[in-house]
């Protein structure tokens, strides 16, 4: 996606050196693991928008808040994935947090102003690995904004301490202009490509995709 041309507002200012501000702390590449071992996922800024405070209700469904009788707008998108060492042992009761814009590229629970706002999507979620290290979210396909392209966020803790925070993106997304993955090394935003594929039996249009976090 690229940058707009015309001028931009103050919050598109904001965001932008917001974003180029954090990025610039995430650019060295990834260790090197030995032979056998996986690959660690690379990290990426947090950005702007992690929630200042987090919100009463943060399941792991985003697409419908307590309280609010519609559902989020937007293409249901189901998650999942694992948490691994890079030993490929799986890393039960892991925290994986996810947070993301609504359909009108606004972040709820993160001092972004403005309107339209989505109020039936929840924003951020959180999901806790199983014996397998295995987690899940209900949320919906992201979407690009002003500036960035469609990515989610994802903050994993493990119950042995180590931690990643990273951003995924989307098989086929165009992604040039993008300022995060410019400040990236080389290689990156293919090892945080998710690829989606239809899913039957659920909503129309629903998306599936699976994406395995190795820890460093």
């Amino acid at each position: 996606m690229q940058l707009p041309s015309k001028p931009m507002s103050s919050l598109t200012r904001r965001r932008t050196l917001g974003i180029l501000g954090c990025a610039l702390v995430c650019v060295s590449a990834p260790p090197v693991c030995a032979e056998t071992a996986l690959r660690p996922t690379p990290a990426q800024t947090e950005g702007p928008f992690y929630p200042t405070t987090l919100p009463a209700d943060r399941d792991s469904d985003l697409t419908q808040v307590v309280g609010q009788p519609a559902p989020a707008r937007g293409t249901r998108l189901y998650f999942s994935g694992r948490v691994l060492r890079s030993d490929g042992q799986p890393q039960a009761n892991s925290t994986v947090e996810l947070w993301q814009c609504d359909v009108f590229g606004r972040y709820h629970h993160a001092g972004d102003e403005g309107s339209p706002r989505d109020d039936g999507f929840q924003g951020y979620g959180v999901s806790t690995t199983d014996a397998d290290g295995r987690f899940a979210f209900k949320t919906i396909r992201p979407v690009a904004y002003s500036g960035r392209v469609p990515h989610l966020h994802l903050k994993v803790r493990s119950a042995a301490g180590s931690s990643l925070t990273t951003q995924l993106y989307i098989a086929g997304d165009p992604t040039a202009g993008d300022p995060v993955l410019a400040w990236t090394p080389k290689g990156t935003r293919e090892q945080l490509t998710m690829a989606l594929a239809p899913l039957s039996g659920h909503e129309d249009g629903a998306l599936a995709g699976t994406f395995d976090i190795v820890l460093p």
